[in-house]
């Protein structure tokens, strides 16, 4: 789980606030700032070069997590 940043424009200050979300993959990469999940990689490519669907997300923001 984790908190996404959001805008709110010509809202209510009460409305603002972070979404929680959920997101799953296999996790690629991990680094001191963030961490990388990939849920789709494509037959081209290798490497680092690999070609996906990936999502990088800030340590900051991760709120909790699971391994499958």
């Amino acid at each position: 789980m984790w908190d996404d940043p959001c805008g709110f424009v010509n809202q209510p200050m009460s409305d603002a606030a972070p979404a929680s979300c959920w997101s799953e993959g296999r996790l690629v990469k991990v680094t001191k700032e963030f961490i990388v999940l990939c849920s789709a990689q494509y037959i081209d490519g290798e490497g680092e070069a690999k070609v996906g669907d990936y999502t990088a997300l800030p340590l900051g923001v991760i709120t909790d997590w699971t391994k499958l």
